[in-house]
C-alpha cells in the first residue's frame, strides 16, 4: 500500500527542483551576455547570443514545461510505490516500448552526460536520498528499491525535453549544455540537500548500513565487502561527528560505489596513473607506494579517528612553523620510493611534505581503501610540486604547507577539488601563491604585511572546521578585502595619482552625458555626416576639457564653443560673393582654433589629417552651391544658439551615469581619447604610457623572446576542468587582470615584473608599480594596456595557476616513479 507521505515527498521535490531550474535560468541569462562579449570568435559569439535570445524567449514557459515533465515521472514512481519492490523476474511492460527519433536519443545522451557532472558533485546527497526513498518504498535493501524520479538523469532529461518542447533550436540547446556543465551541479546541490532535509523532517530515515559479500576481482580472496552509504551529516554537527560522514566510498555497487569509480577514472586520466581497480585486477600496475589486497569495510574510511589524526598532524606542522630553509630529502619515502626523486622538478622542498611523511598513518586511519590511497598519493605528489615551485616565495610556501591536512581532507571528501577551478580551497591556495609572486621583498614593508595577514588566515583555517567550504569562502573574501585596504594605504605619491585619474574618469562621465545631448540636438541639422560625428564625439571633448581646465566661462572655453558654431556655418552653401568673402576672412581663425582644440586633447595626427582631408573638399563644394533661403538660415542660427546654451554638466551631476569604458579594440580608432585629459606634466607624474609610444616601440626590431621563467610544458594545458583557464597573454588578458597580482611588461627592450596596484571604477585607468626600495609608477589606459597585450608586451607572471602547474608536474613525477626513472630524467 502506498505510504501516505509519498505525495508530500513528490510535491516537495517538485518545488525544490523548480526553484533550482529557475535559479539556473537566471544565472544563465546573466552569464551569456558576458560570455558573448568576451568571445574572440565571431561564430562563438553569435552562438552565445542566439542561446541567450532563445532562452529569454521561453523563460516564462520553461518552468511549467519542466514541472509537467517531472510530474509524469513522479506519478509513475508513486504508482510503483503502491506495490512491492520490483524484482528481476517482474513481467516487462511492453507498452513502454516506442520508437524514438534522433533528437530524443541525442537529448538522452546529453542528459546522461550532464547527470554525471551532477552525480560527482552531489554523490553523498544522492546516496542518502536513495537510502531514504528505499525506506519509503518499503524495500529491505537499497538495491531492491525501484528507481526513483529524483535521479540527476531524470532531472536533466526533463530539463532538456522542456527546451525542445518550447522550440529551442538544437544549436542553442548544445550551447546551453556547454554552459550548464559548470552551472548545473551548483544549482542542483542545494536542491538535493534541501530534499534530504525535508525527508528527514517528515520522519523518513535512510535504511541502516548492511554488510554483504560480493564477488570482486581481488587477487587475495576473490571476495570483497560492501556497505551502504552512511547518512548525510547535519551542517550543524561538530567536527568530530562529521568526520566519518562527509564522504563514504563503497567499493562495490550502489550509487556511492559508482561515484567512487568515476572519481578514480577522472583522477587516473588527469594524473596518468592506473585506477585502484586496475591495481587489484593486474597486480603489476600499482600506484607508487600503494598496497594491494581486498577492499576493507567502507565504514572504516573517514571516521572520527582520521579527523583527529589530521588535526594532530596539522598542529604539529603549525607548531614547527615550517622549515627555515630548503628541506633535505635524502631518506627513502613512502613505499621505498627515493624521496630525492619525489622532491620535485624545480628544486628542493621549501617545507616538509607532511602527507608523505605520515602516509602510512593516514592510509591506516582511512581503512586502507584503494581509492583513498590513490588520492593520498596524488595529493602528496601535488604538494611535492607546490612546495618546490620556483615562483612561490619560501615565506608563502611555508604557509601553503600548513594547509596540507585541510587540502587532503577536502580532496578525500570532495572530488571537485581536482576538477573545478571555482573550488574555494583551490582558489584560496592559488590566490596565496600569486600574491607571493607580486612582491619583490617579503621580509619588510607591504610584502611582510601580506605574509603576516596570510599567516593569520591560514591559522584560522587550520584551527577551525577546515572541512567546511564556507570557511574558505570567508577567508578568500577577507584576503581580497586586505588587498584593497593595502592598496588604499599606499604612499602619498600613488594616492595623488589615483585622485588625478579618478578626476579624469569623472570628466569622461561628463563628456559622455554632454555628447549624448549634443547628438540629440544636432540629429536633424543638415550637415555632412563626418562634421556631425566630429562635433558630437571629438569637439564635445574639447569643450569639456577647456571648461575643466579653465572654467566654463573662461576665454578658452568660449572660444572653443564659438569654433564649433563656425565649423557648422563653414560647410553651409555660400554661392553669393559676399558670403564667400566673409568665409575666407574667418577661415584662418577657424583653422587655428580647430588645431588648438585637437592639440588640447592630443587627438592622433592620422585622425586629424583624415578629418581635414574631408573638410577641405566640403569647403570647396559649399563655395559653389547656391545660398540657402533666409528662413532656412535663420532657423539654423536659432538651432545653433540653442546648442550654445547647452550647459556642460558638472562631475556631481554625471557621477551616477554609466561609465564610458574605453574601447579595448586596438584595431578601431578610439571614441574617447582619454590620454588627452592630461597635461604633459600630469602624464609625467603618473608615468602614463601613451598608445603612440607603444606603437612606436612595437615598430622597433626587438626580439620579443619569452619572459624569464617561462616553462614550455605549461604552454598548452590539457587538464580537463570545468571552465577554461584565464588567459596568460593576448588581447583577452586585459579583461582578467586582478589587483595585487604580478605581471610581466616589456619596457625599453627588457622584461620587468610589475604589480597591479589600482584599477579605476570603470576599468579605464590602471596603475602598476615595479621595483623595491625605489618604486616606479606606470599608468596605462585600458586601450593602451590592450595594445600591449595584443603586441605581446604584457603577460601574466604565472603561466598557469599554482594547482594547475603542480598537476602538470605531478603527472610527470608519477609517470617517472612508475617507470623507475628520476623525474628530471623523465622530463
Amino acid at each position: 500500500m502506498t505510504d501516505h507521505r509519498t505525495e508530500a515527498v513528490a510535491q516537495t521535490a517538485l518545488d525544490v527542483f523548480q526553484q533550482a531550474v529557475a535559479d539556473l535560468v537566471d544565472r544563465s541569462l546573466t552569464q551569456l551576455p558576458h560570455l558573448a562579449a568576451a568571445s574572440t570568435q565571431a561564430v562563438k559569439r553569435q552562438e552565445w547570443m542566439d542561446a541567450e535570445q532563445q532562452l529569454a524567449r521561453c523563460r516564462s514557459k520553461l518552468w511549467p514545461a519542466f514541472a509537467r515533465a517531472m510530474r509524469e515521472s513522479l506519478d509513475k514512481w508513486g504508482r510503483h510505490s503502491a506495490h512491492s519492490p520490483l524484482s528481476e523476474s517482474a513481467a516487462p511492460d511492453w507498452s513502454a516500448l516506442s520508437l524514438v527519433d534522433d533528437d530524443t536519443v541525442d537529448r538522452s545522451v546529453a542528459a546522461d552526460r550532464l547527470a554525471q557532472t551532477v552525480s560527482t558533485r552531489c554523490d553523498t546527497h544522492l546516496a542518502t536520498l536513495h537510502a531514504q526513498l528505499s525506506a519509503l518504498s518499503g524495500a529491505t535493501d537499497t538495491d531492491e528499491a525501484p528507481p526513483h524520479p529524483f535521479r540527476p538523469q531524470v532531472v536533466t532529461k526533463a530539463l532538456l525535453d522542456s527546451l525542445a518542447r518550447e522550440g529551442v533550436e538544437r544549436p542553442a540547446v548544445q550551447t546551453l549544455i556547454d554552459l550548464w556543465t559548470t552551472l548545473l551541479p551548483d544549482a542542483l546541490a542545494p536542491a538535493y540537500e534541501q530534499l534530504v532535509g525535508a525527508l528527514r523532517r517528515q520522519g523518513i530515515e535512510p535504511l541502516p548500513p548492511t554488510v554483504r559479500r560480493r564477488a570482486t576481482a581481488s587477487t587475495t580472496s576473490g571476495m570483497g565487502l560492501q556497505t551502504a552509504p552512511a547518512p548525510l551529516a547535519s551542517s550543524s554537527s561538530s567536527p568530530s561527528s562529521t568526520g566519518g560522514e562527509l564522504h563514504t566510498r563503497p567499493m562495490g555497487g550502489g550509487p556511492g560505489g559508482h561515484a567512487g569509480e568515476r572519481v578514480a577514472q577522472v583522477l587516473s586520466h588527469m594524473f596518468g596513473v592506473p585506477t585502484p581497480w586496475q591495481d587489484q585486477s593486474h597486480g603489476a600496475h600499482t600506484m607508487p607506494g600503494s598496497a594491494t589486497g581486498p577492499a576493507p569495510l567502507a565504514e572504516a574510511a573517514g571516521n572520527a579517528d582520521f579527523q583527529d589524526l589530521l588535526r594532530r598532524i596539522a598542529m604539529v606542522n603549525m607548531a614547527a612553523g615550517g622549515a627555515a630553509g630548503p628541506v633535505e630529502t635524502a631518506a627513502l619515502g613512502a613505499g621505498g620510493v627515493d624521496a630525492t626523486a619525489a622532491a620535485g622538478f624545480a628544486g628542493p622542498l621549501m617545507a616538509p611534505n607532511m602527507i608523505r611523511t605520515h602516509r602510512e598513518e593516514l592510509i591506516q586511519a582511512r581503512g586502507g581503501a584503494p581509492l583513498d590511497q590513490m588520492i593520498i598519493d596524488i595529493v602528496a605528489a601535488l604538494f611535492d610540486q607546490v612546495l618546490s615551485d620556483p615562483k612561490v616565495a619560501p615565506q608563502m610556501a611555508r604557509q601553503i604547507a600548513r594547509l596540507q591536512m585541510p587540502v587532503l581532507r577536502v580532496a578525500l571528501s570532495d572530488s571537485r577539488f581536482f576538477s573545478s577551478r571555482r573550488h574555494p580551497v583551490r582558489r584560496f591556495v592559488n590566490r596565496i601563491a600569486n600574491l607571493s609572486a607580486a612582491f619583490d621583498d617579503l621580509d619588510s614593508g607591504a610584502g611582510l604585511e601580506c605574509v603576516q595577514r596570510v599567516t593569520n588566515l591560514v591559522s584560522e583555517v587550520v584551527e577551525g572546521d577546515f572541512e567546511r567550504m564556507d570557511l574558505y569562502e570567508a577567508k578568500l573574501v577577507e584576503l581580497e578585502s586586505f588587498i584593497d585596504s593595502m592598496q588604499a594605504a599606499d604612499d602619498d605619491d600613488v594616492g595623488a595619482i589615483q585622485s588625478m585619474l579618478m578626476g579624469r574618469e569623472a570628466d569622461l562621465r561628463v563628456h559622455q552625458r554632454y555628447m549624448q545631448v549634443l547628438h540629440k540636438e544636432l540629429a536633424d541639422v543638415e550637415l555632412p555626416t563626418f562634421v556631425r560625428e566630429f562635433l558630437t564625439q571629438i569637439w564635445s571633448q574639447v569643450q569639456v576639457m577647456a571648461a575643466s581646465r579653465e572654467g566654463p566661462q573662461s576665454a578658452l572655453a568660449q572660444r572653443m564653443k564659438e569654433a564649433g558654431r563656425e565649423l557648422v556655418l563653414s560647410v553651409q552653401p555660400k554661392g553669393h560673393p559676399q558670403l564667400r568673402k566673409a568665409f575666407l576672412l574667418k577661415l584662418p581663425k577657424l583653422m587655428k582654433d580647430l588645431n588648438e582644440g585637437m592639440g588640447l586633447i592630443q587627438w592622433p595626427e592620422d585622425a586629424k589629417q583624415a578629418f581635414f582631408a574631408q573638410l577641405l573638399p566640403a569647403h570647396a563644394e559649399c563655395l559653389k552651391a547656391a545660398p540657402a533661403h533666409d528662413l532656412t538660415q535663420r532657423m539654423l542660427e536659432h538651432r545653433l544658439n540653442k546648442v550654445e546654451q547647452i550647459k556642460i554638466p558638472s562631475r556631481d551631476e554625471a557621477a551616477n551615469d554609466p561609465l564610458p569604458a574605453e574601447s579595448t579594440d586596438v584595431r578601431s580608432p578610439p571614441t574617447l581619447t582619454v590620454v588627452g585629459a592630461f597635461t604633459p606634466q600630469e602624464a609625467a607624474q603618473a608615468g602614463l604610457v601613451s598608445e603612440a609610444a607603444v606603437a612606436e616601440e612595437a615598430a622597433l626590431d626587438i626580439n620579443l623572446c619569452d619572459p624569464p621563467g617561462t616553462d614550455p610544458s605549461l604552454a598548452e594545458l590539457d587538464i580537463d576542468l570545468d571552465s577554461p583557464p584565464p588567459p596568460a597573454q593576448g588581447l583577452q588578458l586585459v579583461h582578467h587582470i586582478q589587483k595585487g597580482t604580478a605581471y610581466q611588461m616589456m619596457m625599453q627592450g627588457q622584461w620587468k615584473k610589475v604589480r597591479l596596484t589600482w584599477v579605476s571604477e570603470g576599468r579605464t585607468f590602471f596603475i602598476f608599480t615595479h621595483g623595491g626600495m625605489h618604486k616606479k609608477t606606470i599608468s596605462l589606459t585600458a586601450r593602451t594596456l590592450a595594445k600591449m597585450c595584443d603586441s605581446g608586451r604584457f603577460r601574466a607572471f604565472e603561466q598557469a595557476e599554482l594547482i594547475e602547474r603542480a598537476t602538470v608536474r605531478a603527472r610527470r613525477q608519477l609517470a617517472a616513479l612508475q617507470t623507475g626513472q628520476r623525474p628530471r630524467d623523465a622530463a
